[in-house]
């Protein structure tokens, strides 16, 4: 085999139609194809970069109000509200009439009142994992076990109408309770991608979304606290000063740590504790207490910009409407337990959440990228084809200049059972060329026009001379080429 034929290159063969029109059709959807590939998905949605979950770790913690100081330290004084200020508490004048539990006050006529405690933030929070609840409402009872129900403690009797007798109770509300400052010290990861970090080493913003707020008054509630705040931005990044919600906020800081202020959430998320708990409750949400969540959204990337040098992120804090919360703790008070301090505290639980994604540069994905740019570009190509052949008003010259016809196999089979001398010896007849495979000379002769004798038991010989009856003072190579397309040859005698 000649190294040429061996080593020979295939490729496909490009047709050029030479009309503006379906030309201008074509580099239109590449033009689109291309920006949407490299603007819209590389440079816009980052798409050359791998992207994984965050995760992370929290440590929450609760401070009453202070002189902006350490509530440890001895000489640190705290912060309160004067009693008389706070509407929900009890006060002695004559617009509060005392019952037994409570009070009503003239001007808290939608809510009961009941006294008021100081409590400090150990006191009045319970912390779990990633969770953090703030007590607004503490329902206490002082019991005793009922004797009667034990022959010998704690050998139970044959019946008991009551196992914990109750001696005493309170019911008290926490003062200025939206005063209290929340700590979050966070840290994040991403095993897929090896990045990791804390909050110290990353700013983040408080985001205020209108789109939580389950009705008007928790959207003015979110606007009255972006209208309030000086620092309030309409975007994390280069923002503008705004007045309303949607805006950002910056945290506080404590030795590079976030806190911020129980009342701020509270007006981030839309929620007011003096709002109706749920409907039937005829209680307000500090008594009933509620559930909200915190979102910690994470990223090191920018639209238009990539990859980020730090870790940012966001706080996405919104409430579950109608929702209330409640934790039970019990104290024993006496040695041998007959005797216990139970309560029921009612309070604002916040849970906090990992979010958003953090990318590194990944190759594959660039070449995932770029591979369905060039899928798309080929189905530009393959719907102007289709328009081409049967959609516009050309189509019918656009399909002569794009089909190529090969010639017409029903002789095929005749051609196959003669030798290739017959052959070559009808090819030479015909003036064409001789010299190739046996299946390259059987397509010039079908090309041709050739068509088979006559009788079926004819077969290509030396000498066959084509018919040219017809054909007056033609020469035999010129019958055979044209003269004598589709008709019978003669057997040479």
């Amino acid at each position: 085999m000649n190294v040429d034929d061996l080593f020979a290159y295939s490729t496909t063969k490009s047709i050029k139609i030479r009309d503006a029109r379906l030309g201008l059709l074509h580099y239109t959807l590449m033009f689109f194809i291309f920006v949407y590939i490299l603007v819209y998905q590389l440079i816009y949605n980052l798409g050359y970069l791998k992207f994984a979950a965050a995760q992370n770790s929290v440590r929450l913690t609760l401070q009453e109000p202070t002189k902006s100081c350490n509530p440890n330290d001895s000489d640190c004084q705290d912060s309160f509200v004067p009693i008389s200020h706070l509407p929900y508490c009890c006060a002695p004048n004559s617009s509060c009439k005392l019952d037994d539990e409570g009070c009503h006050c003239d001007y808290r006529p939608s809510f009961k009142d009941y006294n008021c405690t100081w409590l400090s933030g150990d006191d009045a929070v319970v912390i779990k994992e990633t969770s953090i609840m703030v007590t607004t409402f503490t329902h206490e009872y002082s019991q005793k076990l009922n004797a009667s129900c034990f022959t010998s403690f704690p050998d139970a009797g044959d019946t008991c109408d009551k196992l914990w007798i109750v001696e005493s109770r309170a019911l008290v509300f926490t003062a200025d309770v939206e005063a209290y400052t929340m700590l979050i010290d966070h840290s994040v990861m991403s095993p897929a991608s090896g990045l990791a970090t804390t909050s110290r080493e990353m700013k983040g913003m408080l985001f205020v979304d209108p789109t939580v707020a389950d009705s008007n008054e928790a959207a003015d509630i979110q606007h009255g606290l972006c209208q309030s705040r000086a620092d309030a931005v309409n975007a994390p990044f280069g923002g503008q000063a705004t007045d309303s919600a949607p805006c950002y906020l910056k945290p506080k800081d404590a030795q590079g740590l976030d806190y911020f202020e129980v009342g701020t959430l509270l007006q981030a998320m839309g929620v007011s504790l003096e709002g109706s708990s749920y409907p039937g409750s005829n209680h307000s949400a500090r008594y009933e207490g509620f559930t909200g969540n915190i979102v910690i959204e994470y990223s090191n990337t920018r639209l238009w910009h990539g990859l980020e040098t730090n870790i940012s992120y966001i706080y996405r804090p919104s409430a579950m409407p109608q929702s209330t919360y409640k934790s039970t703790a019990i104290t024993s008070t006496s040695l041998d337990g007959s005797q216990r301090l139970k309560r029921d505290m009612h309070g604002m639980l916040f849970e906090v959440k990992p979010g958003g994604d953090l990318a590194i540069f990944d190759f594959t994905q660039l070449l995932l990228q770029l591979t369905t740019s060039l899928t798309l570009l080929a189905m530009a190509t393959i719907g102007v084809n289709i328009l081409a052949q049967y959609v516009l008003s050309k189509r019918h010259y656009y399909v002569e200049a794009l089909c190529e016809q090969t010639a017409d196999f029903h002789h095929l089979s005749f051609l196959e059972s003669q030798s290739e001398s017959q052959i070559q010896e009808e090819l030479r007849r015909r003036h064409l060329p001789n010299a190739g495979t046996k299946e390259g000379m059987i397509l010039r002769l079908l090309e041709s026009g050739f068509s088979p004798p006559a009788r079926s038991g004819d077969s290509l010989q030396s000498g066959v001379v084509p018919n040219t009856s017809t054909t007056g003072g033609q020469s035999p190579g010129a019958a055979g080429s044209s003269g004598s397309l589709g008709q019978p040859l003669a057997q040479s005698e």
